[in-house]
């Protein structure tokens, strides 16, 4: 017995259509704001290892979505821009054990006229405002406030430095011409040549992730800890002058 073309067209319509469709499962990461240009790269290439898994990134201040996970925010994993973010959750057990330091990061100053300055030339009168990180949320606001400290300017700096809740904010402020001077991390501005603030001058910038204890894709979550320590997506955090773990 012969079949027809057309009494096979919609078994092989079926097969065609079925062939395609691939279960994905969605993964949320909180990520801390100065990931926001290495997120794209990074869920590129975890997605083409793990092309079931798609990864959707929440960014924002680190202190901030350290609160939302503490009250219950439906994310899978935390980047956070701080060690101490993610060890205060381990404690009552919002991140579960197997916390990972997955990058360090690194302080920047960018200058109203595009050049390289002593630090003390915040003090001039050209330089209206200085933008800084809410040192309460996040952790390069933290290091920027010791690095002034560092050189005692931060008492003298008072009247000028304005605040963004992020680093990624406070470049903003820089970017659209409210700050002469931005202190920032260089994941952010490392494609405009920044003047790196020395490392001495505050305590490392420690970044660590953690898998939340609440989400129900613990092995997806896992692959993706794993990727972020391993060469490809440490690579990536190189390109965007992140230190190593």
């Amino acid at each position: 017995m012969s079949l027809s073309l057309s009494s096979c067209l919609p078994f092989s319509l079926f097969f065609l259509s079925t062939s395609f469709l691939v279960a994905h499962t969605n993964l949320t990461v909180a990520a801390a704001a100065d990931l926001s240009k290495v997120t794209p790269e990074l869920a590129q290439a975890f997605e083409k290892t793990n092309p079931t898994v798609q990864v959707r990134f929440v960014i924002q201040a680190s202190a901030m979505l350290s609160q939302q996970i503490e009250n219950g925010a439906p994310y899978d994993v935390f980047l956070s821009a701080n060690a101490q973010f993610v060890d205060r959750l381990i404690s009552p057990g919002k991140i579960a054990p197997g916390a990972a330091v997955y990058a360090t990061g690194r302080l920047a100053i960018l200058w109203r006229d595009g050049k390289r300055h002593d630090i003390n030339d915040l003090t001039q009168d050209w330089v209206r405002f200085v933008a800084l990180a809410n040192p309460k949320l996040a952790p390069y606001g933290v290091a920027a406030q010791q690095s002034l400290e560092h050189e005692r300017l931060w008492e003298k700096l008072q009247p000028k430095v304005v605040y963004g809740e992020n680093v990624r904010q406070t470049l903003e402020l820089f970017d659209s011409g409210n700050a002469d001077a931005v202190l920032t991390s260089d994941g952010l501005v490392s494609d405009r040549s920044p003047q790196l603030i020395p490392p001495d001058w505050h305590k490392p910038i420690i970044q660590k992730a953690g898998i939340v204890s609440a989400s129900k894709k613990q092995k997806e979550a896992a692959l993706f800890l794993k990727f972020l320590l391993g060469p490809t997506a440490q690579a990536i955090f190189a390109k965007y002058g992140f230190g190593k773990p």
